[in-house]
């Protein structure tokens, strides 16, 4: 193959975005976060962000950040183990071990790269790994690095699971892995029914609650608060660039397990750390999300009020019991000239269509923030009314 040809084979399809003279992908955006987002020089509507509580741009946070920043400079440009775990990166790996009932914690740059380091190091070919069919691209990606078998169950399918488990008990371990919010459906895992089920295998918990944290139980611990298993969880993954506010991923767990990736993961042993001043502003931030249930209360509230208003419109809409709404256009060609249609109208929302999804249910997911009002969502619910009128076939 000649180079030309070679590099010409990476050309992604970009037909669906010029169809419709759009692509609601890698947008440039002008400002920060908050009830509106400037896009390309127009201002909307903000529902594509995972900043659900609104704290990304929270004065006492911020603040927080500028303190140490100005101690602390910009970075310090080492991985933890040569200068990069300063005393500020070890209390919040103390302080979200705490905030999850865990033994300890790892902090990482992402979450991608949380995710990416657990089966490397826990799994080999004697075990089986079995997860919902819906998991994050970062735990499946993790997942190929390691020798073990791998298994999915039907999404929150806890019967299926446990005949996966039947079949393979005799295996050295069995991984169990789901998330505690799923995304791009805004539904949560019968984790209860979950554990319960693990247990009487001895199977080993992981849940990735990068999109729980925050969002879920009464003083925003997650998942784990609200089906009450903290003591059943094995590991518990997640991001800091959501719900939080700020950026980086963790694992929390055991205290040995712990040790045995700070010592041993790739990813947190060759990368840069994260942030001093981020660190901080992240300690702060989860202080915060403990003390303002309200944050909580308003966008269960207002999420709510614009699933409701979407179901009455007959459009078809993914069964969410949180901030995140995502309403179904089963083709990837109605779903791109949809958020191209909201955009036009003054609202910013995020399209996902396969393989981000499953087949024949592409989808523009809504998420809801603390920062909006109910005037921004009943503009919102007008704006669907009238793509619904212009487009009815969209509807059921």
């Amino acid at each position: 193959m000649k180079k030309e040809e070679f590099v010409n084979s990476f050309s992604i399809d970009k037909k669906l975005a010029e169809d419709i003279d759009f692509n609601p992908y890698s947008q440039i955006v002008q400002s920060g976060l908050d009830r509106n987002i400037v896009v390309n020089g127009k201002k909307l509507i903000s529902l594509g962000t995972n900043d659900y509580l609104g704290l990304a741009n929270n004065n006492t946070i911020k603040k927080e950040a500028i303190r140490i920043l100005e101690t602390f400079g910009m970075s310090m440009c080492g991985t933890p183990i040569v200068v990069g775990q300063t005393n500020i990166n070890r209390s919040l790996e103390t302080e979200i071990a705490k905030f999850l009932k865990q033994d300890d914690a790892l902090v990482f740059p992402s979450c991608y790269q949380s995710n990416m380091s657990i089966f490397q190091l826990l799994a080999n070919e004697e075990d089986v790994i079995i997860a919902d069919r819906e998991i994050h691209s970062s735990l499946l990606n993790g997942i190929a690095l390691c020798k073990a078998s791998f298994k999915m169950f039907p999404h929150n399918n806890a019967g299926k699971l446990e005949k996966i488990l039947e079949r393979y008990q005799a295996r050295r371990m069995k991984f169990v892995v789901v998330e505690g919010l799923y995304s791009t459906n805004g539904d949560i895992p019968p984790l209860a029914e979950i554990a319960k089920i693990a247990k009487k295998f001895d199977a080993f918990i992981i849940v990735d609650d990068a999109h729980g944290l925050g969002v879920l139980g009464k003083e925003g611990r997650g998942i784990a608060e609200v089906s009450e298993t903290f003591k059943d969880i094995d590991l518990i993954t997640g991001s800091f660039g959501k719900a939080v506010g700020t950026f980086g991923g963790f694992i929390t767990g055991n205290r040995e397990l712990i040790d045995a990736f700070r010592y041993g993961t790739p990813m947190y042993l060759y990368s840069t750390a994260l942030p001093p001043s981020i660190a901080a502003a992240t300690i702060v931030s989860l202080r915060y999300i403990k003390d303002h249930p309200e944050l909580r209360e308003k966008i269960g509230q207002l999420a709510t009020r614009l699933l409701n208003a979407l179901k009455s419109m007959n459009f078809s809409i993914t069964k969410s019991s949180t901030p995140v709404v995502s309403v179904i256009f089963r083709s990837s060609e109605d779903t791109f000239l949809a958020t191209k249609m909201l955009f036009e109208k003054g609202v910013y929302a995020v399209p996902f269509i396969p393989p981000s999804v499953p087949r024949d249910t592409a989808r523009i997911r809504l998420t809801l923030n603390a920062t909006l009002k109910e005037e921004d969502v009943d503009f919102t619910i007008k704006v669907f009314d009238e793509i619904r009128k212009e487009k009815p076939e969209w509807v059921k």
